[in-house]
């Protein structure tokens, strides 16, 4: 069986390697991007089919470059020694977790608490948001 830091550095390889392919496929749909905004459309199928997918394409890049921005803070771990150490607990993340996401920065309970907040948060601003707008829509009947 290898070793920890053999490991980390198997997937430090992996992480330079997934930038590289993020680059490239970020690279192309931007350029994709560009084109469709040139292209004039012949009739409105046209014009909604190549809606479509200038989003499909949009959408994509955008996952994308949040991918990228995590491996490159995983990356910038590796360069500080840190990385698969949790971030929150400083614990070792499983090189099994890091197999599966080589970007992780938190170990599975930290990273289930934070989603856990982070739901806890969103379904208080959607009530809030809700009831502001409920306030706001009685306020325009008056």
């Amino acid at each position: 069986m290898m070793k920890r830091e053999d490991q980390m550095k198997s997937l430090a390889k992996k992480l330079v390697q997934r930038r590289s392919e993020l680059l490239e496929l970020l690279d192309g749909e931007l350029s994709q991007l560009h084109n469709s905004d040139d292209a004039v459309a012949g009739d409105l199928a046209d014009a909604a089919v190549e809606l479509d997918y200038a989003t499909v394409n949009s959408t994509l890049a955008e996952a994308e470059s949040e991918e990228l921005a995590a491996i490159q803070a995983a990356l910038l771990r590796v360069k500080e020694g840190t990385y698969g150490r949790c971030v929150e607990c400083s614990k070792n993340i499983p090189v099994d977790r890091l197999r599966n996401v080589p970007f992780a920065d938190k170990c599975v309970p930290c990273q289930e608490a934070k989603e856990s907040l982070e739901n806890s948060i969103r379904l208080s601003n959607n009530s809030t948001g809700h009831n502001q707008r409920a306030s706001r829509s009685t306020s325009y009947r008056r």
